[in-house]
C-alpha cells in the first residue's frame, strides 16, 4: 500500500476578481509533499494568477490558502486580518521559492553574487558558506563555469538556470514555476526543462505553469487543466491527456496534441 505523503498546500474556494472580471473561481487543490503538478490550459485561463495568489503576489478575493501551516484568508475585511495575511505571506515566501518567466537577475551582480544574495541578506548565512553552497548549486544546473560572469553575458536559458539555482539556494520546501521557458528561444527550452526534470526525480514539491505539453506528460505526477478560472481536469498525465472527461479539455487537446 502506497504511503500517503503530507499535505503541504491546501487551497479552498479560492477566487480572484479584478473588478467585475472573475479570473479565479472556487479553486480547490491539495498538494502533497514530493508531487510535481503541471498546470496547463489556454492563455487567460487564470494559471499564472493562481500561482501568484499562492505566495500573495496577488491578494485573493475569497477563499483560503494554507501552506506549511501558514494561512491566508481571501478578501480580508479588516486591517487586523490584512496584517495577519501579510505575516503569513512573509513566512510562506521563506519556504516557497518562485521562478518567473523573466529571470529577474541583478544585472550589476555576477552569477555567484546573484545566488548568494538571498542566503546572506535574508537568512544570515555566512558569506563563505553561502558561496560554497552556491557553487554546488551552480554545478547542479550546469552553470558553475559562469560564476564570475554577469547576466547580460548569458543566454536566456543560462539566465533561467541561474535563477533556478538562486531559488534553490534558499532551501525552499516548494517551488512555483510560472511558465519558466516561455521567454526562451526554442533552442534553450530543453536545457531548463532538464534541470526541472532532475528536481522532479529528487522529489522536490513543485507546481509548474507550462505550455510544454510533452514535458507535462513526462515529468508531472499530476496535471491540472484550467479554463475560465476553474480547474476542470485534475489527474495523472495519462488520465488528463488521453482520457479527458470534459468537452472543453477534449477540444483543447485535439488542437495541440496528436490524439
Amino acid at each position: 500500500m502506497e504511503q500517503k505523503t503530507d499535505t503541504v498546500i491546501s487551497v479552498r474556494n479560492l477566487s480572484k476578481n479584478y473588478g467585475d472580471l472573475e479570473v479565479l473561481r472556487k479553486i480547490d487543490m491539495d498538494v502533497h509533499e514530493g508531487e510535481v503538478i503541471c498546470v496547463i490550459g489556454p492563455s487567460g485561463s487564470g494559471k499564472s494568477t493562481f500561482l501568484r495568489c499562492l505566495n500573495y503576489l496577488e491578494k485573493p478575493t475569497g477563499g483560503e490558502i494554507e501552506i506549511l501551516g501558514s494561512k491566508i484568508i481571501g478578501g480580508a475585511h479588516s486591517r487586523a486580518q490584512e496584517k495577519a495575511d501579510e505575516k503569513a505571506a512573509m513566512q510562506i515566501r521563506r519556504e516557497v521559492g518562485m521562478v518567473f518567466q523573466q529571470f529577474n537577475l541583478w544585472p550589476h551582480m555576477t552569477v555567484l553574487e546573484n545566488v548568494i544574495e538571498g542566503p546572506v541578506d535574508v537568512r544570515g548565512v555566512p558569506k563563505k558558506e553561502a558561496e560554497e553552497k552556491a557553487i554546488e548549486l551552480l554545478k547542479k544546473v550546469g552553470m558553475d563555469q559562469k560564476k564570475d560572469v554577469y547576466p547580460t553575458q548569458l543566454s536566456g536559458g543560462q539566465q533561467q538556470r541561474v535563477a533556478i539555482a538562486r531559488t534553490l539556494a534558499m532551501n525552499p520546501k516548494v517551488i512555483l514555476f510560472d511558465e519558466p521557458t516561455s521567454a526562451l528561444d526554442p533552442e534553450f527550452v530543453n536545457e531548463v526543462l532538464n534541470v526541472i526534470r532532475d528536481l522532479a526525480k529528487e522529489k522536490m514539491t513543485m507546481i509548474i505553469v507550462t505550455h510544454e505539453m510533452g514535458f507535462a506528460a513526462e515529468a508531472a505526477s499530476r496535471v491540472c487543466f484550467m479554463d475560465g478560472g476553474y480547474i476542470i481536469e485534475d489527474g495523472t498525465p495519462d488520465e488528463v491527456f488521453k482520457h479527458p472527461k470534459t468537452d472543453r479539455a477534449k477540444q483543447f487537446f485535439s488542437k495541440i496534441l496528436n490524439v
